[in-house]
């Protein structure tokens, strides 16, 4: 085995050590090659760990290491068992876990070392039913970022001895199940030996230890699956992004500054990721963000370009954990080493352990009846049953789950019982937090409030987001604005900037960030409103409870598991297909042919980095707007692919047609709505996103008054015909597609379809 780790003094580090105990699977470990490795532990009783993983997040194979010796085992799980295994194979296994459990994990006379034992603990839990004892997570004892290098430099001997370099290779290069046995073994080997420094031996006596074995059965089933959850969503995102960004731009000698056209492939200063740069010549080079300010990138190059004009610019690695998923690993760390009572918080038991009843504290004087006062607003008897649930005191509400379709006043709902509280004398002390997964639709909620004239509230937004990118969006909204790079750091200068308002609305990434500690001692957080909530993965609520949990009275989810909105014909369509016939609509529109499909034959899909773009489509969609933005109609374009709305973008912006806060892609449009929306499909060979039925839903439920569909008849009525378009091209019948001649009507060349029948129907047919 190579030493390639430690080699600045010779004898420091003995060499590592080689496989003396070997390699093997479950069922064939038994108990004298378990006996070989312990004889090789030292007499401090310390075992270093190290795991790999398959893609789905489960256990592959697992290392134990003293300082002389290494047991590799690797994992059996129950679905790579032959379905005509024998018992005797079955029951091989289960004495081999038996052995594992009874002779290392829950052995309290070894200590047990890794750098990521939380996470070696919960696959330990869920993929092989075993749990652990006396197991130190070394990473604890970094006060630098878990995910990064410097964490492991700061607990393997402060790094005098290190070359970075190396260790970088043997930890970073880990990609799901291509880990080495060689490579397993001296990761578990690193985490002995550091152990055995006296130094560092002091560091980790003070750490508390990470015992599963003592958490209850259902507390550890819940905790597990948050985090691997947590584990899956990291795992896909992108391992390379290609940065969109301005055409045109040549570089300095060691330097350039770039500027990105689209935020969600933005620059990022990272310390995780680098960009890999390449011009026209074919020169390519790497380099860093040192420093990013809106669209402008600073990066600093490890070579020369020579001058040439750049052709691409591709991020490679992965973005660093938000401010929620950073929050949330470091609450299940805590809870593992028993630090925290989170588990047995009310709030808790009411989400992740509803067998458990919970034992709410009494709610004081303070918080007396408040009843319904929307003066602005009419509301609907749906909608009071909802608000009263909110403003409810009794224990049973202490929990809210609130759901229902788009245009069944949702927002309403959260208006009416904000304004309820605040208009409420008997409720002056009471607070209120409202937070969605997206900056979006935070917007949206506050330009509800103003629409109705109430601005006793204040909007946290971050200068990633809004500088430079999203200014335009909170236009009407900026005295309600707070922007980050504005934060006080006390509580007497955030108390100026809240102005008395109670009320202040964020995202769930900044719910979860230190930054705001201020703002919150102002205003504990009392009444949550989750908007969205169906968006909002369940476990990154965990960050929210154990932050809040010593003020927090009230939780109400607002969440739209279905979309529906809409004209009649449209509406009903979705009510059969998607809510079993058991919603109706009620609209006052008289548009007698409200959706409508545009035929463009020759579109054809077409692969751009991992997204995709149809050409064809984007031109037909941005002659279509060049008629609505004449008419002055109310109307926005959406699509499911976030190449083509870039793409749909410079061609509106080519054509002199404005762009901004007109085209979206699916997701960054829920919960919005326009009069007129126009759809570009893209697909016109594979189903891709259209075999995802609930985000097809989305997109096909925007439009109050008319919709207009782009794609290939051909593709809809062939492989298309069993997705929810397919099903809605063939509800509304051949007449609304437009084709040929037609089109020249549709795009204003003779009066629209939209308001004539006959001919123009005829001929669509």
């Amino acid at each position: 085995m190579s030493h390639r780790l430690f080699f600045i003094t010779p004898n420091l580090f003995p060499v590592c050590p080689s496989l003396v105990c070997g390699t093997t699977t479950e069922g064939a470990l038994d108990a004298r090659l378990l006996r070989r490795f312990l004889d090789t532990v030292t007499t401090e009783g310390a075992i270093g760990i190290s795991a790999s993983y398959r893609e789905d997040s489960r256990l592959s194979a697992i290392a134990f290491s003293s300082l002389s010796a290494a047991l590799v085992v690797h994992v059996t799980l129950s679905s790579d068992l032959p379905r005509r295994s024998s018992r005797g194979e079955r029951a091989r296994i289960t004495q081999a876990r038996n052995l594992l459990r009874e002779q290392i994990l829950c052995n309290a006379d070894y200590g047990k070392y890794a750098f990521r034992m939380d996470r070696i603990a919960i696959a330990l839990y869920l993929d092989m039913g075993l749990r652990i004892e006396h197991a130190v997570d070394m990473l604890s004892a970094s006060h630098s970022d878990r995910q990064s290098l410097q964490a492991l430099i700061d607990v393997m001997d402060g790094g005098s001895t290190l070359h970075r370099s190396n260790v970088k290779a043997l930890f970073f290069s880990d990609k799901f199940g291509t880990v080495s046995d060689s490579d397993l073994v001296q990761q578990a080997w690193a985490a002995c030996q550091a152990s055995a420094f006296s130094d560092m031996a002091t560091r980790f006596r003070e750490l508390r230890r990470i015992r599963t074995n003592v958490i209850p059965e259902e507390h550890m089933a819940a905790l597990a699956k948050i985090y691997r959850d947590g584990e899956r969503s990291d795992f896909l995102k992108p391992q390379t992004v290609k940065n969109d960004v301005m055409p045109g731009i040549t570089a300095a000698m060691d330097n350039l500054t770039l500027t990105c056209g689209r935020y969600s492939t933005r620059i990022r200063s990272s310390t995780q990721q680098f960009l890999q740069i390449e011009t026209r010549n074919g020169v390519r080079v790497s380099g860093r963000a040192i420093r990013v300010e809106g669209r402008q990138a600073q990066i600093s190059l490890s070579g020369s370009l020579r001058g040439d004009e750049i052709k691409s610019v591709t991020t490679v690695g992965k973005a660093d954990l938000t401010s929620a998923e950073a929050c949330r690993a470091s609450v299940i760390l805590a809870i593992l080493k028993g630090e925290t009572t989170l588990l047995s918080q009310s709030f808790f038991k009411v989400i992740w352990l509803p067998k458990h009843p919970p034992s709410w504290p009494a709610i004081d004087f303070t918080k007396p009846r408040i009843l319904i006062c929307c003066p602005n607003l009419d509301v609907n008897t749906s909608q009071e049953r909802a608000i009263e649930k909110i403003l409810s005191a009794s224990d049973e509400d202490r929990v809210v789950l609130i759901q229902g379709p788009p245009g069944t006043g949702k927002t309403t709902v959260i208006t009416a019982a904000v304004t309820s509280i605040i208009s409420c004398p008997a409720a002056h002390s009471r607070t209120i937090w409202i937070a969605a997964q997206s900056n979006v639709a935070v917007k949206n909620v506050a330009e509800k409030f103003d629409k109705i004239g109430f601005h006793d509230f204040k909007l946290l937004v971050s200068l990633e987001f809004h500088f430079d990118w999203h200014e335009h969006l909170y236009e009407k909204l900026a005295p309600c604005v707070i922007r980050s790079d504005s934060f006080r750091n006390g509580r007497v200068g955030a108390s100026r900037q809240l102005c008395g308002a109670r009320v202040i609305l964020c995202t769930l990434s900044m719910l979860s960030n230190d930054h705001i500690a201020p703002y919150v001692q102002v205003n504990p957080v009392d009444i949550l409103i989750f908007d969205e909530g169906s968006q909002i993965e369940v476990g990154n609520y965990v960050p929210v409870l154990y932050r809040f949990g010593g003020t927090l009275s009230k939780i109400a989810f607002i969440r739209d598991c279905k979309q529906h909105r809409m004209p009649g014909v449209i509406g009903d369509f979705i009510s059969q297909k998607v809510y079993n016939g058991k919603l109706r609509t009620c609209h006052a529109n008289a548009v007698k042919s409200p959706c409508r499909f545009i035929d463009v034959e020759r579109g054809q899909e077409k692969q751009s980095g991992k997204s995709w773009i149809n050409p064809s489509e984007a031109l037909v969609v941005a002659q279509i707007a060049r008629v609505y933005e004449a008419k002055g109609l109310d109307f926005r374009i959406i699509t499911p692919y976030d190449a083509q709305r870039s793409l749909i973008e410079r061609e509106l912006q080519a054509a002199n047609i404005c762009y901004k806060d007109k085209v979206f892609n699916v997701d960054s449009f829920q919960g919005n709505e326009a009069e007129h929306i126009i759809i570009s499909v893209v697909r016109s060979n594979k189903l891709g996103f259209l075999a995802n039925q609930r985000r097809t839903n989305v997109m096909l439920t925007r439009c109050s008054k008319t919709m207009v569909i782009c794609t290939s008849r051909a593709f809809i009525q062939g492989k298309g015909a069993s997705t929810l378009i397919g099903h809605l091209a063939a509800a509304v019948g051949p007449r609304a597609w437009i084709t040929g001649e037609v089109l020249l009507m549709f795009l204003g060349l003779r009066p629209t379809p939209f308001n004539t029948v006959g001919s123009s129907e005829a001929s669509a047919s």
